[in-house]
């Protein structure tokens, strides 16, 4: 048999084999069963050194056992390898974000070794906060999220005021349009009626649609905002204060 020929048989060889470890790594970090993972990876890796398969299923390895500087160099050598890799770049903006997660959370538990006197426990309650977003930016008020709150607070009380406006002024018009009490303008008040058109009905239409989309947000932001720093609090054992 001719020696290129061999040498073809090979490398189909290896690439099934190759390909292989590679399901069976996967398989095993789906399983959750990193230690067999890594196994097959550290095989796959003595078949195939070097190459973006290797190297972003190795990364998989690590970010499963959450050793997230070491996915991120092998994400990094996986796009080194092969640029237009889509698949191992978005692996690299996940394991970076992993990074600065853990390093804000670091940091804050330092805080706390170092200041324990400036924290307290965690009292507040996501339900509170739900409860509190009836009046739209409460909610984010009382997870101390003093601009979004103010700003949702701002943005639907200018709603609110002035589809309260509008629709007074029509139902007021309405009643004077229709008295028959002569000292009453019902000439004007006919004007007011008729310039309720289709534009303006479709803008208070509007209106009605925006305000019940903050007043909607507002609760579920407030509620997940506040389970979310619950969770930190449990995991730091104190609450951490505004802007921390």
């Amino acid at each position: 048999m001719p020696r290129g020929d061999g040498g073809s048989i090979e490398d189909l060889e290896r690439e099934r084999q190759l390909g292989d470890l590679v399901r069976r790594a996967r398989r095993a970090i789906g399983m959750g069963r990193p230690d067999q993972a890594a196994r097959f990876a550290e095989q796959a890796a003595a078949l195939a050194p070097e190459t973006t398969t290797v190297e972003e299923l190795l990364g998989d390895v690590a970010m499963d056992t959450g050793h997230f500087v070491e996915a991120r160099e092998h994400y990094r050598r996986a796009l080194e390898i092969e640029p237009s890799n889509a698949d191992a770049e978005e692996k690299y903006a996940e394991a970076v974000l992993r990074i600065e997660s853990t390093t804000r959370r670091v940091e804050r538990m330092e805080e706390v070794v170092d200041s324990p006197d400036e924290y307290t426990a965690f009292r507040r309650n996501p339900v509170s906060a739900a409860f509190w977003s009836v009046i739209p930016g409460f909610g984010q008020l009382y997870n101390h999220e003093y601009e979004k709150g103010l700003t949702m607070l701002g943005a639907a009380m200018v709603l609110l005021a002035w589809l309260l406006a509008k629709l007074l002024s029509y139902s007021g018009a309405s009643l004077i349009a229709g008295a028959r009490n002569p000292r009453l303008d019902t000439e004007s008040a006919r004007r007011v009626v008729e310039g309720y058109g289709p534009l303006m009905w479709t803008l208070i239409v509007l209106a009605i649609i925006a305000y019940v989309a903050i007043w909607v947000y507002s609760i579920l932001d407030a509620y997940r905002v506040c389970a979310e720093q619950a969770r930190e609090a449990d995991d730091l054992g104190v609450e951490l204060g505004p802007g921390r």
